[in-house]
């Protein structure tokens, strides 16, 4: 099975996120709910009010987090209907950049480096200055671990919002992450992968010019690390403990991500899944 089509829309997909076997998708002005086994369409709602491509979602237990400009909107899982709409700025040069959750908290990254976060219970909000540029991409475990524009990889304190250890892992745009165990995984513009222990803040291994253009983390199954260059229409499948070249595959879209020993992808309308392993062989 290599990208067998799962479901195709009438309009391009924007978004994909996966949550048990069910695939939440934002496409127009709505969200989806896929069956990820079969493919048909479980239900679909109009959640935002206009058109735009710079949305983003992320799942929590019975809500999802949408990004959508400068505003995020809380959306019940069950019905898909918008409970919640905070204005955490108010334009495009204070959007939302990434979101993240625990079971107390909701965190925003606005541009150029502020916070946003969100008691989960009162619905209040407090604003903190994080970063000196623009954090991308953020991922929760026991601190906030984030990549910036200046490339700096960042450990943020969660009770105090505040950096308190960070390395410039990167030459820019620290732009993806992928966290195992002790191990964070990061992709820069500057078209490297590094491996850096986030205890000890060590670098591990950095690999340079692993793709012509900018790329992302896609994935990790067993023992390979995914990166995907939609401007170089290329995927490549590396060998995560030594970051060397296993495998390059033609076509890559924004957005692919593994689940389990599946990779999802869109491209244009269409939702494709396929075996890691069928890719890898």
């Amino acid at each position: 099975m290599f990208r067998k089509p799962l479901v195709e829309f009438a309009t391009p997909i924007l978004r994909c996120k996966k949550a048990g076997d069910v695939l939440f998708i934002i496409q127009g002005k709505e969200i989806a709910k896929v069956d990820a086994e079969t493919g048909s369409v479980i239900q679909s709602n109009a959640v935002f009010p206009e058109d735009n491509r710079t949305r983003d979602l992320v799942i929590d237990e019975d809500v999802i987090y949408c990004e959508d400009f400068y505003r995020l909107h809380k959306v019940d899982l069950a019905t898909l209907e918008v409970v919640q709409t905070w204005a955490l700025g108010s334009d495009l040069r204070s959007d939302v950049c990434s979101v993240g959750f625990d079971d107390c908290k909701i965190y925003a990254s606005i541009r150029n480096g502020a916070f946003a976060v969100i008691d989960k219970a009162s619905y209040e909000v407090k604003n903190y200055p994080v970063s000196q540029t623009s954090i991308w991409e953020m991922i929760i475990s026991d601190y906030i671990y984030a990549g910036n524009v200046a490339g700096e990889f960042l450990v943020i304190d969660k009770e105090l919002i505040a950096v308190v250890n960070s390395k410039a892992v990167h030459r820019k745009n620290l732009k993806s992450l992928l966290l195992e165990g002790d191990i964070i995984y990061t992709a820069s513009q500057d078209l490297s992968i590094a491996k850096t222990n986030i205890k000890t803040l060590d670098t591990i291994l950095v690999k340079k010019h692993c793709h012509r253009k900018m790329f992302y983390l896609a994935g990790i199954w067993e023992n390979y690390l995914m990166t995907v260059s939609p401007p170089c229409n290329e995927m490549k499948i590396w060998d995560k403990n030594e970051l060397t070249l296993i495998k390059e595959i033609s076509g890559g879209t924004w957005g692919a991500f593994n689940d389990g020993d599946l990779l999802y992808e869109f491209i244009d309308n269409k939702i494709v899944c396929s075996r890691i392993a069928d890719l890898v062989d």
